[in-house]
């Protein structure tokens, strides 16, 4: 009789492994939550506690930067949401500020020699001090001989728009300075000559001149942009940008491609910049934190 006992309870302890894996394995699957706070005036109750074997489980990072735990013996994972990093607070309203500006830039280069280029104004809008749609509006012109050229590159004095957005990497912080970059897209028509070309004949023949005058042409380009906000005094700014751009789509010309583009500039030249001086207009303050409660 102890013998059949015996092996009876050998026989059994396959099927009591089992259940005990698969309890387990549901035990690992269940999520660590915290504990939920009580209303006021509610009478706690006793509840039974979930424990863990807190000696089996690591901390690891996901991509989020949240604390995950994993655990050494199943490779099950777990979310404590008392470890989870709570998304950053919006500190300024969505309707911050109106801002104002003149880019100029090419009117400070024209004073080392630039031949090209008038200016912009511009204009943006603060979104919660971290998003700032953008709009700019300006003219450029050109009247340029080359050196070592034998040719006169001129443009009438043209219209270009740009409309982009940029990025305030210090959203939270003063928004007097700011860390920006930007994306934009610039559009220009306008019109271009070569004047006074110069065709060497060769030894026996005299030197040729003509001129190709009024050739139309359209651009659009884009431009990535990387800058810096300072607030100089009350309600005036200056801002630097340093600008990457490139040419998207254009006029194609039998006669060739224009060396200068409005609000471009040389499309020899894949950087430039911008400089400008800015006027910020208020419209919502900083929301203030609530008050303390007892």
């Amino acid at each position: 009789m102890k013998q059949f006992i015996h092996h009876g309870a050998l026989r059994l302890l396959p099927i009591i492994a089992l259940m005990l894996a698969v309890a387990l394995d549901l035990s690992a699957q269940r999520r660590v939550t915290p504990v939920v706070p009580l209303d006021p005036g509610t009478t706690p109750k006793k509840e039974k506690k979930e424990e863990f074997d807190r000696s089996r489980l690591v901390e690891k990072s996901d991509a989020n930067g949240n604390i995950i735990l994993v655990d050494t013996v199943s490779g099950s994972e777990y979310v404590d949401s008392t470890l989870l990093k709570a998304p950053p607070k919006m500190e300024y309203p969505l309707l911050h500020e109106a801002i104002v500006g003149f880019n100029f830039w090419d009117v400070a280069m024209r004073a080392f020699g630039q031949k090209y280029g008038l200016g912009d104004f511009w204009g943006e809008v603060s979104l919660h001090n971290r998003y700032f749609p953008y709009f700019a509006l300006g003219l450029g012109n050109c009247n340029d001989t080359p050196a070592g050229k034998n040719y006169t590159f001129k443009t009438p004095i043209a219209p270009y728009f740009k409309i982009g957005a940029s990025y305030n990497f210090l959203y939270n912080s003063n928004p007097d300075y700011k860390l920006q970059m930007g994306l934009r897209y610039g559009f220009t028509t306008y019109k271009w000559s070569l004047e006074d070309v110069t065709v060497d004949e060769g030894y026996w023949g005299d030197p040729s001149h003509f001129s190709l005058t009024d050739q139309k042409h359209t651009a659009g380009y884009l431009e990535v942009t990387f800058g810096l906000k300072v607030k100089i005094v009350k309600q005036f700014s200056l801002g630097w940008h340093i600008v990457y751009h490139s040419i998207l789509h254009e006029t194609t010309n039998p006669n060739g491609q224009p060396m200068y583009l409005p609000g471009y500039g040389k499309r020899s030249s894949s950087i430039t910049g911008n400089f400008s001086l800015i006027y910020t207009i208020p419209i919502h303050k900083k929301t203030p934190p609530p008050p303390d409660t007892l």
